[in-house]
């Protein structure tokens, strides 16, 4: 297997993808690139990453931006460990499903959560989406019976709303999914 090289900054979108390689443990390399000081805008990180985000991941040479598409490339690359869903199946479209929700409906809402002057509407949105997605969550985990990478990643968005105070506490069944995931998702 080539090598992998994630870079990232641990309070940055690279929490999903670093939460994947660790809890997987897939051999790889992480680079640092403190976002605080200012690691992402210099000349040598912007030739990997052209926006000066994190993550960005190396593999073979091929560099792959954007959490959400490392985090597919990945599904794809450990299938088997991660137990992905096999493309064409409604259990892949379910996995598709929640990874764009996590990225482009959840995530632009707990962002207001960094402002004072608008957390409260973020937390609001936060709970609004997920009470939405509440019959979307399969069985004990995202995908029903099998614990998959998909579980991973909620855990870890959710956790981290937890964290900066965004998490809707008292809201099924993910109350249920952080508390019955816990022990599992434990670092090492």
């Amino acid at each position: 297997m080539s090598e992998i090289i994630h870079y990232q900054d641990p309070q940055s979108r690279a929490m999903r993808t670093q939460a994947l390689l660790n809890f997987y443990d897939i051999p790889h390399k992480n680079v640092l690139i403190d976002i605080r000081k200012g690691d992402n805008k210099s000349a040598d990180y912007l030739k990997i990453h052209p926006h000066g985000r994190v993550p960005a991941l190396s593999y073979d040479g091929q560099v792959i931006i954007e959490s959400g598409a490392i985090t597919l490339f990945l599904a794809d690359l450990y299938a088997d460990k991660m137990n992905t869903p096999k493309p064409g199946t409604p259990e892949r479209a379910l996995l598709y499903e929640w990874m764009l929700f996590c990225h482009a409906s959840l995530e632009p809402q707990a962002t207001l959560g960094f402002n004072p002057e608008t957390k409260a509407r973020g937390q609001a949105e936060v709970r609004r989406l997920l009470e939405g997605m509440a019959s979307r969550l399969k069985g004990p985990h995202v995908l029903g019976e099998q614990f998959s990478l998909l579980d991973v990643i909620l855990y870890t968005e959710l956790a981290w709303y937890k964290t900066i105070g965004l998490y809707p506490e008292g809201l099924e069944p993910f109350d249920t999914f952080m508390q019955s995931h816990h022990e599992r998702m434990k670092p090492a």
